[in-house]
């Protein structure tokens, strides 16, 4: 009995908070919504390219892109990019013939492929022709072990168009508080005009959500899925940080 005494306790402690929530959503409000945008100078490019085998077996396909991968790493550290400098996905599988996507027919052969990140964060950031030659070194000696570049459609969410040198800001955290300082501040004037029209005064803000829209799902697994940020530009002089806001605002 007293398991389920406890039992029902929860239960009842989470209806209740439930309810209380549900309560405070209806509590008249004037919920704005509103979006700010700082720009960042980026502190890291990288470059994309991709490692890609096919044979009719797939532990053909596998041990050949296996030994590409070792070439790469060679050339990669002859060059000087060291382990914390290139990331690889790890080899992965998908039927032949159809790129990475495939539908339901049955596989004749199999491709094995490895997404290949490489890291640039000194100098060549300053120096547009820095940049080109160590991107170009890069891209020339992995493509003699066949590696590819891997375009991005970064543009659908950033600056530019697909690119297979992104740019990104390693800590966006003081440009994202600018950001949502500068949605609030947008968010006030809006709500005082709604509530001007209301005939009532606003006495607060009673919450305020993020409402950043869903990543639009590709088609095609994109390489920007394996680093570890957030805003991407393909031009080298910004990065756009942006956030979204739902303000909502209390009144009497």
């Amino acid at each position: 009995m007293k398991r389920g005494f406890c039992v029902l306790a929860v239960l009842f402690g989470l209806l209740g908070s439930t309810l209380l929530r549900a309560q405070e959503s209806q509590k008249p409000a004037i919920s704005v919504s509103s979006t700010g945008k700082v720009s960042a100078k980026p502190d890291l490019a990288v470059v994309l390219l991709n490692i890609k085998s096919t044979a009719p077996l797939a532990a053909d396909a596998l041990s050949q892109n296996s030994k590409k991968v070792e070439e790469a790493k060679s050339r990669l550290a002859a060059l000087g990019y060291k382990d914390n400098k290139v990331k690889f996905s790890g080899n992965r599988f998908a039927p032949a013939g159809g790129g990475i996507f495939y539908g339901g027919q049955r596989a004749t052969g199999f491709d094995v492929y490895n997404f290949v990140l490489v890291y640039m964060d000194g100098p060549e950031l300053k120096d547009v022709n820095l940049l080109n030659s160590a991107a170009s070194t890069v891209l020339d000696e992995l493509g003699k072990v066949g590696a590819s570049p891997s375009e991005t459609p970064i543009s659908r969410f950033s600056l530019g168009g697909a690119s297979v040198v992104v740019f990104t800001v390693k800590d966006p955290s003081t440009y994202e508080k600018e950001a949502y300082v500068q949605a609030m501040e947008k968010a006030r004037p809006i709500a005082d005009d709604i509530a001007r029209r209301m005939k009532v005064q606003i006495t607060g803000i009673d919450s305020v959500t993020s409402t950043e829209g869903t990543r639009v799902q590709e088609q095609f697994p994109n390489p920007l899925d394996d680093l570890p940020y957030q805003y991407f530009s393909s031009s080298m002089e910004e990065v756009p940080i942006r956030v979204s806001l739902m303000v909502r605002y209390s009144y009497k």
